[in-house]
């Protein structure tokens, strides 16, 4: 119910928005501006969703954990979406999505509300003990034997 009464207002704010804006520059100014920022918005997009997409490959590569590179993907992902879709309001908070300063903020306020609900395991669990086969390599005349 709440996301259902957020999308009306923020359909409602949009529609405000665009025929204040509209009335004041006019109906064409108005829908160049709107396609507009929906291209430069799309580049703006691309360009930062490939940034981070290398630096979460390189993370992975490294064997490090990418959580900013993922934070920062879902806001980049998200602020595409704002930007695609017509609308001044939406577009604002697009553009603000691109900046990395405020991705950064909201990683750190992601990290800190989830960090104490995530447990991270490794396996084998460190106190397990493996029980390995092995043997023992001898001189050339001598017969391998079995270790234990």
């Amino acid at each position: 119910m709440r996301v259902l009464a957020l999308f009306a207002a923020v359909a409602l704010g949009e529609l405000a928005t665009f025929l204040a804006v509209e009335s004041r520059i006019g109906l064409p100014t108005t829908l160049l501006i709107a396609l507009a920022t929906a291209v430069i918005g799309s580049m703006l997009v691309r360009r930062a969703g490939g940034r981070v997409w290398t630096e979460l490959r390189e993370k992975l590569t490294a064997g490090q954990a990418p959580t900013r590179q993922i934070t920062h993907g879902a806001a980049i992902l998200v602020a595409g979406a704002l930007l695609i879709s017509p609308g001044f309001l939406t577009d604002t908070i697009g553009f603000v999505l691109l900046i990395p300063a405020v991705r950064d903020f909201i990683h750190e306020r992601a990290k800190t509300r989830f960090q104490s609900r995530v447990e991270v395991r490794t396996y084998p669990p460190a106190s397990d003990v493996i029980d390995v086969e092995g043997w023992e390599v001898t001189e050339p005349e001598e017969e391998p034997r079995r270790l234990r």
